[in-house]
């Protein structure tokens, strides 16, 4: 990604009337959605999150996709399936933000029925994403279960060292 913002932390909010979600402050200072050039994109993800990444962030992110060896309907039709699920998400000055109506249904959230007002925005490092309490407590106690191993696999034959990841071998 292009930024060199680390979104991280997990934050509640709440979906108003008008379908908008006050961004919590730490995320909003980061984001700094009064600057001129300030676009955000949301897409559906295949975890059941709506991730939102800064515009020119989506782009690059799109772009690599569209680009990749792999060519067969399977990636096709994801490709098609991404487009339909991503839109532009307005920002205001007050650091709100509005998703589209159709994007929220898709995860679960509806700013027109009570019990569906609820978000937990989560910080992706590069992006943010936006879940239904219950979808992001069942991401996170299933992926609590395989934290450990999901960290080993990341680091690989490396381990941390006092300089960072050094090779097992030569440490």
């Amino acid at each position: 990604m292009t930024s060199p913002l680390a979104f991280i932390g997990e934050h509640p909010a709440t979906l108003d009337g008008e379908g908008r979600i006050q961004l919590p402050v730490s995320l909003r200072d980061d984001l700094n959605p009064k600057q001129t050039n300030f676009a955000l994109m949301g897409n559906l993800e295949p975890d059941g999150s709506i991730c939102l990444r800064m515009h020119q962030d989506w782009e690059a992110y799109v772009t690599d996709l569209r680009r990749s060896p792999q060519e067969s309907a399977r990636s096709r039709r994801a490709l098609q399936f991404l487009a339909a699920h991503s839109a532009a998400v307005k920002c205001d000055k007050n650091g709100r933000i509005r998703i589209p109506d159709a994007l929220l249904l898709q995860v679960g959230l509806d700013r027109n029925e009570q019990g569906k007002r609820d978000v937990v925005l989560v910080g992706n490092f590069d992006d943010i994403r936006v879940w239904s309490p219950e979808a992001w407590t069942e991401f996170r106690d299933n992926t609590r279960a395989e934290y450990g191993s999901g960290i080993d696999d990341l680091l690989g034959l490396k381990r941390l060292g006092p300089e960072g990841l050094v090779d097992r071998d030569t440490a």
